[in-house]
Order: C-alpha cells, then sequence, then structure tokens
C-alpha cells in the first residue's frame, strides 16, 4: 500500500515540475537507450542463440599432416565418405557459397548464396517456414538440379504469397523452382547476416561463380576441394575423442586414395559465428569490439547517472524543508528513502521505455547502413528480442540505485532538521563538485575517443592506393550471372572494352578481377623455383592499358598487349609489383625470369616469365604496407566477375563520363548484369572498410556528443544548485558591498577548479581509453596531442558556459530580496 501512495505522490510531484520531469527522462533515455542499443548489437553477435542445434555444433578442418599450417576444404568424395563411413558424427552437411543473378523485371541482381548438401538443415536442427529441404536426388554432382530455397526475408517481400513456394525465379539466366522457405531470422551459421537463396549441391557445376570455384573438373574429382564441412558429434563423443578418431578415418581414405588423399589429417572445433573458413577460427575479435562497445556504452550510463544524481541534490535543495518537516513529524528515514526511490524508479522507468524504442530504430537503422554499402544482395537479420527488454530493465534498476540512492541517503541524513533553522549544510555542495568531477573526467574520455575516431575517419577519407582517385570511374560486371557461359563472357568483355575505348571524352579503358575497396580480394602463393619458400601475394586478372588507365606507368618491362588480353595461350607472361620484385629477386633483375604461381598449396604450380615489374598498390585501407602482388593477363585466367575501369579525359566530368560509359553498357545488353558503377571516390567511400572506419567514427562521436551533453548539463544543474542553496550568502555578499563582478567571479572560480580537476583526471582517462582502443583506429595514434588538446578544450569551455548563467542569474537577486529568500 505504501507503494501505492509513493507512486500517486510521485506522479503529483512530477506534473508541478515538467521541465525537471522532461530534462530527467531525456537524460535517462540517452544514457539507457545507448546502453540497450550496444546490447542489441552485442546480443545478436555473441549472446543471441542460433536457431536449431547450431551452437553445440563443430566445424571440420583438413589439414595437411606434415605442414601444421596448411588447411583446405574438403572434396565431395571425402565428404560422402567423412558423413558415411567416419562414426563420428550424428549428422555431419557440406556447403559453399557463391553469388548468383537473380532475374528482378529488366535488370539482373547479384544475390549471396549457399550450395549446401540435402541433410543441411537437418543437421543445423531447423525446419522450413513453408515448403520442403532438398532431396538426396538434388545434391547428386551433376544433377543439374534447378530448386532453390528462398530466405524468409524474400518471401516477405511478396507479401508471404502462399504461392510463391512452387513460384520460378530466373537465377544466372535459369529458371529455378521455388521448394521452400527458411525459419524467420535464420542465416545459417552465421549471427546477424543470412545468404538470400540456398541451393543444392546438384546445381553447384552451373551456378557457382568461377571465382568461387577450385577447379573446373566437376565435383566428382577428389582434388577438387569445393566443400566446407560441419556436424554434430554423436551422443557421448567430444573434441579429444573425435580428433584421433578422425586421424585414424582420415589415414585410412590416404592409405585408399594415396595420389589425392594422402598425408592429410581431419579435426574439429567450435562453429564461429561470423565466418566460414578452411581453417579454425574464434569468436575473439568479435567479443572484443563488444567488449569495447560495452565498455563505452557503461560509460556514457555513468555519466547519464551521475548527472541525475546532480540534478536531484539541486532539486532536493527545495525539498529539504518538506523532508525536515516530516522527519521532526516522526517520518522514518527508510520510509523517506522509500519515497523518495520510487520516485527515481518512476523517471528510471519511463526513460528506458524511451530508450528501448531509440535503440530499436538505432539497430535498424544501422542494419539498413550497412546493406546499402554491401554491392550484393544479403539479408540483415537483427530481430527485436525479449532479452533487449529485459536489458533495459536491467539498466533502469541499476540507474535508479545510481543516481537516486545516494541523493536520497544525503537528503535524509538526521542533520538535514536543521533546515528548519535556515542553516544550509554545505556536505551537498562538496558531494555535488565530486560527482561533477567524475563525470567530467568521464566525459572527457568519451569526447577524446570520438575525436580519435572522427580524425581515423578523416585519414580514410584521404587514404591513398597508389594512384589518384580523380578522373576514374568503376563498373562492376558479371556476365555469368545474366547466364553468359566461358565464350560469350569473354566475347561480351571484348565488346565492352571495344566499345568504351571507342566513345568521345574516354581517355582509357581496361579491366580487373579485383579493384581496390571492392568486396573481394585474391591471393596466392608465388616463388622464384621449385625449391624457393612460397611468398604470399595478392594478385589480379588485368587487361591491356590497365596501367595508364590508372594514370600510372610500369616501372620496368612492359604491360599486357590487346592480343593477350583477348586470346587464351597468348602470353605465359606475368607483372609482378616492385614489392614482390624485391622478396623474391633481391636486388636482381627480374624481367625474363620464371616463377611459380599457385592459389592453394595443395595445387599443381604454373610456370610463368615476368614481363614487367609495377608499381605496388593498396587494395584495402588497413593494408599497409601494400601486399606483393601479381598480375596475369584475362586471356590466360578466365575470371567472370571482372571490374571496368575508365579514364575520363582531361576537362570531362566523372559524372558524365559515368552516365555515358553506363548507357553504352546497357546498350550491349540490357540483361547484364551490371553490380555497380561510381567514381572511384565513391567506390572508396562505400567500401566495408571505410564504413566500418565510419561507423565507428560516428558511434564513438555519437558517444561523445551524449557525453558532452550530459555533462553539460550537469554543471548547469550543480551551479544552478549551488546558487540557489546560496541565495542568502550572495545577499550578504552583496549588501556588504560585493560587486556583480565579484560575485561572477566568486561562482565562476568554482566552476573553474571544479572543471580544471575533472579535465585533469580525464586526460588520464583519455589516454588509458585511447591505448585501448588503439586497434581500431586508422593511422592515428591514440595519444594524438591535437585530439586530446581539443577534446580538453571543449569540454573546459562548455562547463564555463554552463558555470556561467547561473552565475549571472546570482548577480541579479537584489540584496534585500536574497536577504527574504530564506
Amino acid at each position: 500500500m505504501s507503494i501505492l501512495q509513493d507512486l500517486r505522490y510521485g506522479v503529483r510531484l512530477f506534473r508541478r515540475t515538467p521541465g525537471f520531469t522532461a530534462v530527467a527522462i531525456l537524460i535517462l533515455a540517452l544514457g539507457i537507450g545507448a546502453n540497450t542499443a550496444v546490447f542489441s548489437i552485442v546480443n545478436a553477435l555473441i549472446l543471441q542463440p542460433r536457431q536449431g542445434r547450431i551452437d553445440s555444433m563443430v566445424a571440420v578442418f583438413n589439414r595437411d599432416r606434415t605442414k601444421a599450417s596448411d588447411f583446405t576444404e574438403f572434396s565431395y568424395p571425402a565428404y560422402v565418405d567423412l558423413r558415411e563411413r567416419s562414426g563420428v558424427f550424428e549428422s555431419v552437411m557440406a556447403h559453399s557459397f557463391t553469388t548468383v543473378g537473380i532475374r528482378d523485371g529488366e535488370f539482373t541482381r547479384q544475390a549471396f548464396a549457399t550450395v549446401v548438401s540435402s541433410n543441411y538443415f537437418e543437421t543445423l536442427g531447423v525446419s522450413m517456414a513453408a515448403g520442403r529441404p532438398f532431396t538426396g536426388a538434388e545434391e547428386r554432382p551433376g544433377a543439374d538440379a534447378r530448386v532453390a530455397i528462398a530466405s524468409y526475408t524474400q518471401w516477405q517481400k511478396r507479401q508471404f504469397d502462399p504461392a510463391f513456394v512452387g513460384s520460378t525465379v530466373r537465377i544466372n539466366g535459369s529458371a529455378f523452382t521455388i521448394v521452400g522457405v527458411t525459419p524467420r531470422g535464420f542465416g545459417g551459421p552465421f549471427a546477424i547476416v543470412s545468404p538470400q537463396w540456398w541451393l543444392p549441391i546438384g546445381a553447384y557445376e552451373t551456378i557457382t561463380n568461377a571465382m568461387f570455384r577450385d577447379r573446373a573438373t566437376g565435383l566428382m574429382d577428389r582434388q577438387n576441394h569445393a566443400l566446407n564441412v560441419a556436424g554434430v558429434l554423436k551422443p557421448g563423443v567430444t573434441k579429444a575423442t573425435a580428433d584421433p578418431a578422425l586421424d585414424a578415418f582420415a589415414r585410412s581414405l590416404g592409405a585408399e586414395y594415396p595420389g589425392t588423399d594422402r598425408d592429410r589429417t581431419f579435426l574439429v572445433a567450435p562453429l564461429p559465428r561470423m565466418t566460414v573458413s578452411s581453417r579454425p577460427q574464434n569468436d575473439g575479435p568479435l567479443t572484443a569490439v563488444a567488449g569495447l562497445l560495452t565498455l563505452m556504452a557503461g560509460l556514457v550510463l555513468t555519466v547519464a547517472c551521475l548527472n541525475l544524481a546532480n540534478l536531484l541534490l539541486a532539486r532536493g535543495a527545495a525539498r529539504r524543508k518538506e523532508i525536515a518537516v516530516r522527519q521532526a513529524l516522526g517520518g522514518g528515514r527508510r520510509r523517506i528513502v522509500q519515497q523518495l526511490l520510487v520516485e527515481g524508479s518512476m523517471l528510471a522507468v519511463v526513460g528506458a521505455a524511451c530508450g528501448l524504442i531509440a535503440s530499436w530504430w538505432t539497430a535498424s537503422a544501422l542494419a539498413a547502413w550497412l546493406g546499402r554499402v554491401v554491392t550484393f544482395g544479403i539479408d540483415l537479420v537483427v530481430e527485436p528480442s525479449p532479452r533487449q527488454i529485459g536489458a533495459a530493465a536491467l539498466f533502469a534498476v541499476v540507474s535508479t540505485l545510481l543516481f537516486a540512492l545516494g541523493p536520497a541517503w544525503s537528503l535524509t541524513r538526521p542533520e538535514v532538521t536543521e533546515d528548519l533553522k535556515l542553516a544550509p549544510g554545505r556536505g551537498d555542495r562538496r558531494r555535488g563538485s565530486k560527482l561533477v568531477v567524475v563525470q567530467l573526467a568521464v566525459s572527457l574520455a568519451l569526447v577524446a575517443a570520438g575525436g580519435l575516431f572522427a580524425r581515423a575517419a578523416v585519414n580514410a577519407a584521404a587514404a591513398d592506393v597508389g594512384y589518384p582517385l580523380e578522373r576514374q570511374i568503376v563498373i562492376g560486371l558479371d556476365p555469368s550471372l545474366s547466364g553468359y557461359d566461358e565464350n560469350r563472357t569473354r566475347a561480351a568483355y571484348a565488346t565492352v572494352l571495344e566499345r568504351v575505348r571507342a566513345m568521345p571524352g574516354i581517355e582509357h579503358a581496361s579491366f580487373a578481377s579485383t579493384v581496390a575497396f571492392g568486396d573481394v580480394q585474391m591471393s596466392g602463393r608465388v616463388r622464384p623455383s621449385p625449391t624457393a619458400a612460397d611468398v604470399d601475394a595478392s594478385f589480379d586478372v588485368i587487361g591491356a592499358d590497365y596501367f595508364e588507365t590508372l594514370g600510372l606507368r610500369v616501372l620496368r618491362g612492359r604491360g599486357f598487349t590487346p592480343e593477350e588480353e583477348r586470346q587464351r595461350g597468348a602470353s605465359a607472361g606475368a607483372l609482378i609489383d616492385a614489392r614482390l620484385a624485391t622478396q623474391i629477386f633481391g636486388d636482381a633483375d627480374p624481367i625474363g625470369r620464371p616463377i611459380q604461381f599457385r592459389i592453394r598449396e595443395s595445387d599443381a604450380p604454373q610456370t610463368y616469365t615476368v614481363i614487367g615489374v609495377a608499381p605496388p598498390l593498396s587494395h584495402d585501407l588497413f593494408e599497409s604496407p601494400p601486399r606483393p602482388h601479381i598480375y596475369l593477363a584475362y586471356g590466360e585466367r578466365y575470371n567472370t566477375m571482372m571490374t571496368v575501369h575508365v579514364r575520363p579525359a582531361p576537362g570531362v566530368p566523372d559524372t558524365l563520363a559515368l552516365t555515358a560509359v553506363r548507357r553504352e553498357l546497357q546498350s550491349i545488353d540490357p540483361a547484364m548484369a551490371i553490380l555497380w558503377a561510381r567514381t572511384m571516390t565513391l567506390q572508396r567511400d562505400a567500401s566495408i572498410s571505410s564504413w566500418s572506419v565510419t561507423a565507428a567514427a560516428a558511434l564513438f562521436v555519437a558517444f561523445g556528443l551524449v557525453a558532452l551533453l550530459l555533462a553539460t548539463i550537469g554543471v548547469y544543474g550543480l551551479k544552478a544548485y549551488d546558487v540557489s542553496r546560496r541565495t542568502r550568502e550572495i545577499g550578504i555578499r552583496m549588501a556588504l558591498g560585493a560587486s556583480s563582478g565579484d560575485v561572477n567571479r566568486l561562482v565562476l572560480s568554482e566552476g573553474v577548479r571544479t572543471t580544471a580537476i575533472g579535465a585533469c583526471i580525464g586526460l588520464l582517462l583519455a589516454v588509458g581509453l585511447g591505448k585501448l582502443l588503439s586497434g581500431l583506429l586508422y593511422r592515428v595514434s591514440p595519444f594524438d596531442p591535437l585530439v586530446l588538446a581539443v577534446a580538453t578544450l571543449v569540454l573546459s569551455a562548455t562547463a564555463i558556459v554552463a558555470c556561467y548563467f547561473p552565475a549571472r542569474r546570482a548577480t541579479r537577486v537584489a540584496p534585500t530580496e536574497a536577504l527574504r529568500a530564506e
């Protein structure tokens, strides 16, 4: 009953002070909202259980017994042997990934797809939302199974049409029948992200992009390592018992198939949440990022609670007589503290509700922002979770204890009855000043962190990849997504380059298999002789005039000719960059010397002759220094997905040239998939690397701005509280001859002292926080003196301004009114 009375009294009290109520709720909404939004991301990344029994599954890895660092995927025959004969797994499934072309009206768009075994969904322990999974016949390699399973989001886009299952979708130019729909929120083994389409292994030969293929010999080739494998161990089988059993099974396969499976061993490891790889991975980086985000959000909540505690102390100045009277009439301290805690809880609940709504919007906006950056179709699965409501409730309880308990205990201390004698206490002023010092210190650390990330974003926007980004246009193409075979794809690229190079206003044009700041990078192994050690290097398949199109020149030797660009077997030459030349040849002249190249350790090396040395280039923001690079001619190495590079003539605007080139490409074949078309500057700004830096900057700057706002309110609240408690003292000073300037200096000097102490402590916190975040910063020192100086100046100036207004109000009180104030 007493709780109900406290609730009713709290409602009446808050209705009488709408300004205070609104500010308090805003502060809590910011603090709790920031923490709930971060929790929703952390929950989706590392806490939310994945559907079915995915979290209890293990990934299976195929390692060279003689080279512990050499891992590869599984061939389909090896997977079947593992599934049927290993005796370790209750169920084991295989999957691979590709991009496919989805016909959408008159255009073809690129989408992320997974190629899976028939027991994929059974192994994962999930059921279809509609339709059925794949059959064993549809899994059989070479079956050319034209069936597909769609993600729940794709069905949702069709308004949950009952006829969706059984309808057809054109994938890579062919009609596929949709036989099923995955459950809501399902992304396979991934957290947050999900493929849009699942296809059976029987469609692998016709559907998998050449970039994702290990070999062109078909899945029944035991040397075609195309599949990742994961499974559920039998009851009672652990990793400790599974690994020896799998090792023995791998030895038996090696004896049975010595030409392809010798010296291999199999092992298991936990199935990670955000990656599928041929080598064991863990969720350590995800956990580290989640921990940092939680720390930053927790600091924001701390600042919010300190702020509100100060406001409650300030508000308590107007209620001291009320509390003193209640104590004088026999009201127990516990009963009054309960009343004040109930009032704080009411504020926290309303603030948590507002923060929960804001967090849902923030998570959805962040997912939509990321979705616009990814160049291929992918579903982002960030579902509202009951855990968010629980987290918001927990933050509300913690906040209440942090901001309400201290002021409640302070305002009900026994000496508060002295207020009946008009003797203002000084303890609250000291406590308020200490709270503001801590608040300023934490806020400065957050503002400095935001400044470091903002500077990192500025650096990313000016990243140097080895050539100027001006007068550079890039267009991503993949004719195979429209159903083109190799001969037709080669002919299409020849037509594209011929037509673009002949366009007026175009100075140079070429193409390459990868592009700076792109979603896909390719790598391989290079060595100067069969007995030399391998050097890991990025590699590109390029056309003639490639470096001239980038505005560069080959440093030594020559580039590829148009004939080498077009014809298979026209060249056995390769270009290497200066870094790779130095690593494998030292100071010797590399021109004319042979090198061996292969993509995987298990591949047979191919021999090329070095015909030129190229300048070093970076393909990613975080690639510093640039990786060694090897370039092969398109005629020699076929690839379906290529980026057309165009260099407009001087004086021709990039946007105008881009529009003209895109129109020319569409005139060649309107159905040909144009994956993207933009200037190189936009390519950099739209990249995942740039997005990650920008998103981190936006997030940490938001933390800093919220902390700055809360610090300003806190300092203002403390000084307003201080001035209201010292009205009588100020009146006496002015009656005895003190001027307005004297009073101003008195109030401001105390504010400056508090700010200075908070800034000094905050600088130490800022340095420590910067060191903690240094791994996430792009080319910025965590001890950047400019950022620390600017952050200190901004926070100090804001705090002084917040002190000025209460000081000015104090000087406008007439001495006679001040003496009658209490």
